[in-house]
């Protein structure tokens, strides 16, 4: 285990943003290399329904920047955050999945492997399987 002391967790509130925006600002951070993002549903001053958006991040700039492009925000609270991170790693392995293999990454560390869920989520599109069925089967091979 080692303590990361380069994170940043960057926090807003907005209370005039639609779920779909909300949706896509979640796609577009973890596609532009957000360590992680979760939204809360909260209640603002004046009773107003809103969101409590958090994004985790070594690049607190870059992430404000979207933060308020895409929700219209005028202010991003900046919170500097260390965390212990277990050591960790992926592999590719090979499953069988209704008599065809499938390459799937394996995420491992000391406490346990776990498969990846994009990749859980292709093979059960493509199989037309549930998602668990697909889950199930593949943690019994590996």
């Amino acid at each position: 285990m080692k303590l990361n002391k380069n994170l940043v967790l960057l926090e807003t509130n907005v209370d005039d943003c639609t779920p779909e925006v909300i949706s896509y600002l979640m796609e577009r951070v973890m596609d532009e290399g957000a360590l992680d993002i979760h939204i809360i549903h909260t209640i603002m001053k004046k009773g107003r329904l809103g969101y409590l958006i958090r994004i985790l991040t070594t690049e607190p700039e870059k992430f404000s920047k979207i933060l308020m492009e895409e929700t219209g925000t005028l202010g991003v609270r900046v919170i500097l955050v260390d965390r212990f991170e277990v050591e960790r790693g992926t592999r590719e392995v090979k499953v069988k999945i209704q008599g065809k293999i499938e390459k799937i990454r394996v995420k491992r560390s000391e406490h346990g492997t776990k498969p990846e869920f994009d990749d859980v989520r292709r093979i059960a599109r493509k199989y037309k399987i549930p998602f668990r069925t697909v889950l199930k089967e593949i943690e019994a091979q590996i």
